[in-house]
């Protein structure tokens, strides 16, 4: 083969690797990177979670607690990753439980929890009780891109419990 005909496979090739290749290979880099994120957000959870477990109480109406309280609360927005939007939307087609989807409610929930009680930490709390959860949105639209976007909003809030010596002056409602 001459020089021309090297040049035009060449050529050929290359046409073909950005044609077929690149459409395949970045829903594959995102599978790959999604998963990363998630499993990165999941490691630094479990970090940060058992730090805090001795903050959370029984949700009770009215804690028996002498000192003073306060309304502390931790709030997140979570974008969903790439494949749980894509396992949902698949899942959308052929109909049944969207465990992906479940999976990224909880860990929006678990991160408004941890900073939730990270406020309560930073405030000297002794726990939290009352811990209630508010999921103001999860949206699933087309965006003029044919993109979906899947947008979580997770609210936790309680009542932290502070201790009785700190002062005696009550934040919370009386």
């Amino acid at each position: 083969m001459d020089a021309d005909a090297w040049g035009s496979l060449a050529f050929g090739s290359l046409c073909c690797l950005l044609v077929v290749g690149l459409p395949l290979s970045l829903p594959l880099y995102a599978l790959v990177m999604g998963f990363r994120r998630r499993k990165a957000t999941q490691q630094t959870l479990a970090a940060r979670e058992p730090r805090l477990a001795h903050l959370t109480q029984v949700s009770v109406e009215a804690a028996d607690h002498p000192g003073p309280t306060t309304l502390v609360h931790g709030s997140v927005a979570y974008a969903a990753d790439f494949p749980s939007r894509w396992a949902t939307g698949w899942r959308n087609l052929a109909g049944g439980h969207a465990t992906s989807l479940n999976e990224q409610i909880d860990l929006a929930r678990r991160l408004a929890t941890v900073r939730m009680l990270e406020e309560a930490a930073a405030r000297g709390a002794v726990g939290v009780a009352n811990v209630r959860f508010e999921t103001s949105h999860i949206d699933m639209n087309s965006s003029s891109r044919g993109q979906q976007a899947m947008v979580i909003d997770m609210l936790a809030y309680g009542t932290a419990l502070l201790p009785a010596h700190g002062g005696g002056r009550r934040e919370g409602p009386r």
